[in-house]
């Protein structure tokens, strides 16, 4: 498990514990053992105040970000917090001032155990479909410029054949564009696409 800070300035107090996969935050119990390797949660699907951005587990290594609260003369390992590594089952030692105890807080040792929203999850399967979308909406946009530099060319030249007024240099040059064009058109039959793509070189 590795524990980020993200310090605030607060007239608030944190208590953390551990317990295997599970956190407990000011008497809010988590457990993420569910959570799927590569996968992650939003904040939100815990309904923890204190927790900051995603809970995610990187090649096998449960991750989130706690706020810490610090007062207006903090130390610096307050406002500036190392990671927290693997740290031991019960009490989590924390960069803070102050140290209290849970009672001072009003906090019952039995913890409240809370709820986690599982649909908000979004597995390493979703991420990976998820950019693979984004990278296929990106070619699709470059060809469409491509093809759109490959229209403007086209449309001057082919009006001058129409009318009979094309010169032979003309020609060769709408034959060349159209042949990019057509390539352009061809990209999806490539056996590598939209991974891998030999992109047609435009007419000089």
């Amino acid at each position: 498990m590795r524990i980020k800070l993200s310090p605030f300035s607060a007239d608030e107090t944190l208590v953390l514990s551990r317990s295997g996969e599970s956190i407990t935050i000011n008497g809010m119990k988590l457990d993420f053992e569910a959570l799927p390797d590569g996968a992650m949660l939003p904040a939100t699907a815990t309904g923890c105040p204190w927790l900051y951005g995603p809970v995610q587990r990187i090649d096998g290594e449960l991750t989130l970000t706690v706020r810490l609260p610090h007062g207006a003369q903090a130390s610096e390992q307050s406002r500036f917090p190392v990671d927290i590594v693997n740290p031991p089952d019960g009490r989590v030692p924390l960069p803070t001032d102050n140290d209290p105890q849970p009672e001072s807080l009003g906090l019952a040792w039995t913890d409240t155990v809370g709820v986690i929203d599982w649909s908000q999850m979004i597995t390493a399967e979703m991420k990976q479909e998820a950019a693979a979308a984004q990278h296929l909406a990106g070619v699709q946009a470059e060809a469409a410029t491509r093809r759109a530099v490959a229209d403007s060319a086209i449309a001057p030249l082919q009006d001058a054949v129409d009318i009979d007024d094309a010169t032979a240099a003309e020609v060769l040059s709408l034959k060349a564009w159209k042949k990019y064009r057509v390539a352009l058109s061809r990209l999806p039959e490539q056996p590598g696409y939209p991974v891998d793509i030999d992109w047609p070189a435009p007419p000089a």
